[in-house]
This record gives structure tokens, C-alpha cells and sequence, in this order.
């Protein structure tokens, strides 16, 4: 019997969708975001990132398990003892972390990945849940249409807090 994946992606993005700023996500995020990320940290099993995010964001230390999707040889987070980089492409690399935890029923995977990575997942319809947060203060790099990405999905949640919008989407075209 297969056990249950629960797939959901977290994303911060500026108010001209953008999904950095001076090279990180940490330019773009304020004390609202960060709420909302360690909140859907400690109900996750795992944290699925690609190599990029790895390069470019603090991954050293994480409360659970870090995957890493990556075509690299060298070891992206070699300080995170939770660290497992898996040359794979998403959908393998899912079967992958399944393996990893053959004592549990459900896994809650949170993904953290850059817009490449998270446009591969959502194409192959792997990402059950996608938490946006709009940071409507701030201008930065790398900008997406977030709109388009969000094809499929449907609005189930959304609040305004100051300058930042929380919204919450499940997949609706599997």
C-alpha cells in the first residue's frame, strides 16, 4: 500500500512578482511572512528545495529533513546534517522521499523551491497546496507571473494584514 503524500508549496512574492531581492527571498519577506513560514514549517515532514535555492538561500540548519533536487555532484548544504540531495527529476524524486520514511503513513512535504523548480512541480500536478504571500511594500528580482502559475488552483483563503496578502490555493484540476 502506498502512503499519502501531502504536497504543499510556499512562496513569497513582491508586489511586482518578484522573487528576490539582492539575490535572496529574505529581501522580499517581513514579520507577517515569516509567521506564516514557521507555522507551515512545523507541520511539515520535510522541506523539498532545487539546487538554486540551495546555492542562494540559508539552508544550513532546518528543523526537519532537506531534500534538495539538483543535477550537482557537490554537496549544496554541506553544514545541514538533514541535508539529502537527489539527482532526480520531481515526480522521481517524490518516490524518492517516500523510501526515506517507510514508517509513516502520510508525509507533509513543504516545498521552498525558486519558480523553476516550483513551475515543474505544478506542471506535473504534484503540489496539492500553494501558500502565496504578497508582499505589496516591496520590488525586487526574478519576477514571475505568479497569476498564470496559479492556473489549476483554486482560491480557498485569502487575508490582508497591512501591506501583505496571505492567500491559500488547493489544485482543482487533478
Amino acid at each position: 500500500m502506498s502512503m499519502k503524500l501531502q504536497v504543499s508549496a510556499n512562496l513569497i512574492v513582491g508586489s511586482d512578482g518578484s522573487t528576490s531581492k539582492n539575490g535572496s527571498s529574505i529581501g522580499l519577506s517581513n514579520p507577517i511572512d515569516r509567521a506564516r513560514f514557521h507555522q507551515l514549517r512545523s507541520k511539515c515532514d520535510l522541506i523539498l528545495i532545487g539546487g538554486e535555492t540551495a546555492r542562494r538561500e540559508p539552508y544550513k540548519k532546518t528543523p526537519v529533513p532537506l531534500f534538495i533536487i539538483t543535477h550537482s555532484q557537490v554537496k549544496l548544504q554541506p553544514k545541514n546534517q538533514l541535508a539529502k540531495q537527489i539527482n532526480l527529476p520531481p515526480q522521481l524524486a517524490l518516490v524518492e522521499i517516500e523510501r526515506s520514511f517507510p514508517e509513516k503513513s502520510e508525509i507533509n512535504i513543504l516545498v521552498e523551491a525558486g519558480p523553476k523548480l516550483l513551475q515543474q512541480m505544478i506542471d506535473l500536478n504534484l503540489i496539492d497546496t500553494f501558500y502565496l504571500t504578497i508582499n505589496h511594500t516591496q520590488i525586487g528580482e526574478q519576477k514571475i507571473d505568479y497569476l498564470k502559475m496559479l492556473t489549476g488552483f483554486s482560491l480557498i483563503e485569502s487575508s490582508k494584514d497591512l501591506d501583505t496578502e496571505l492567500q491559500t490555493y488547493k489544485l482543482t484540476n487533478r
